[in-house]
């Protein structure tokens, strides 16, 4: 379970980094969420990411309250990308902040991180002696692989 700390501890670091991400609800209705440009709240230590989304019209309520999607992080003049994959789920009633909310056309939502992809050039700088030894034989037989792939139960 250390390995999965470490992991999360990494992403939270730079999901707090970026901030901003392109959001795509993975739902197989005709009501969807539409694709937009969030702002992450938090990443709390459960793995779950924390944002805000848009919902035109007043069909929130009709929309599946859990769905899978995606964020894709990524900031102009970096070299680094994450995209993350999970099971996201609407939070309604967020409190007494729930009437601006409801009148501003946003909902609450909390994502779950299944998968995570990072591409970035400080990946040796988070790596231990030996997963670097891994890494050089790796790449020494299959290539280097710019992609860094997380998976999480």
């Amino acid at each position: 379970m250390h390995n999965n700390d470490t992991t999360l501890a990494f992403l939270k670091e730079k999901i707090q980094d970026i901030r901003i991400a392109l959001f795509k609800a993975e739902i197989d209705s005709e009501l969807r969420l539409p694709n937009n440009i969030i702002s992450t709240l938090k990443v709390d230590d459960d793995g779950y990411i924390w944002f805000y989304t848009s919902c035109n019209g007043n069909y929130a309520t009709q929309v599946d309250k859990e769905f899978f999607a995606y964020l894709d992080y990524y900031q102009k003049g970096r070299d680094s990308r994450l995209r993350v994959n999970g099971r996201a789920c609407i939070i309604e009633g967020c409190g007494s902040d729930a009437d601006k909310v409801e009148n501003s056309n946003l909902i609450l939502l909390k994502m779950k991180i299944m998968q995570a992809e990072y591409t970035g050039n400080d990946i040796e700088k988070q790596q231990n002696w030996m997963a670097r030894i891994k890494t050089t034989f790796t790449e020494l037989l299959a290539g280097p692989s710019p992609i860094k792939k997380y998976l999480f139960s």
